[in-house]
């Protein structure tokens, strides 16, 4: 997994660079939260309820989907627990690369905009977008600083390298929707042949192809 990181990181950014901010003001609200955030955090107040609870609620949903089974969910400020049927890599680190406020705002928003005037709310809804993107990313990096028994179950290294990679992913197509220029059907073709290339570079060296 690795290896991933770095043709991630090189196609994120070469979508980076062709963002437009002059078509759009929808990258100003996202900045506002996303700024609006860290200020809250570093100074005021700092939601590990907030965020222990949606972890745990995804360490839920992603049991569902491997088709097992999630009972005696316990949260409080210090952390979470919950007890599981079944156990795999991805319902063990999914909380750490799916941003659940996040991907709630943005379906609430779909939804929303099929039966209202959501539309003329889309300011707040990108606003808070960016505001609980930013808790995701903030609070996630607090968390891998300290022992998680979720990612020593699976492999740290793997792991570390899995949810930068789906991190990043995320992040990009979140930006994608809201700042032009972005792509995240290019970012993804370039992140394939960029990482084919580089398994093809490894593998010539270790084996002298």
């Amino acid at each position: 997994m690795l290896p991933l990181v770095i043709p991630m990181t090189k196609s994120f950014y070469g979508q980076i660079t062709n963002i437009s901010i002059i078509d759009s003001r929808s990258h100003l609200y996202f900045s506002w939260g996303a700024v609006s955030y860290v200020i809250m955090h570093l100074f005021f107040f700092k939601p590990h309820y907030v965020y222990n609870l949606g972890h745990e609620v995804v360490h839920v949903l992603s049991t569902w989907l491997s088709l097992g089974r999630a009972r005696n969910v316990k949260v409080s400020g210090e952390e979470g627990r919950v007890q599981t049927t079944r156990s795999n890599f991805f319902i063990n680190i999914s909380p750490y690369f799916l941003p659940i406020y996040t991907i709630i705002l943005c379906v609430s928003y779909f939804l929303l905009s099929k039966f209202t005037d959501a539309p003329n709310y889309s300011a707040y809804f990108i606003f808070f977008i960016g505001f609980t993107f930013s808790m995701h990313i903030i609070m996630t990096v607090e968390a891998l600083r300290t022992s998680q028994p979720d990612l020593i179950k699976t492999g740290y290294l793997f792991s570390l390298s899995l949810i930068y990679v789906f991190n990043v992913l995320v992040a990009g197509l979140v930006i994608s929707l809201i700042f032009t220029g972005f792509s995240f059907v290019d970012m993804m073709m370039q992140f394939f042949i960029e990482t084919k290339e580089l398994y093809i570079f490894i593998f010539r060296q270790l084996f002298l192809v």
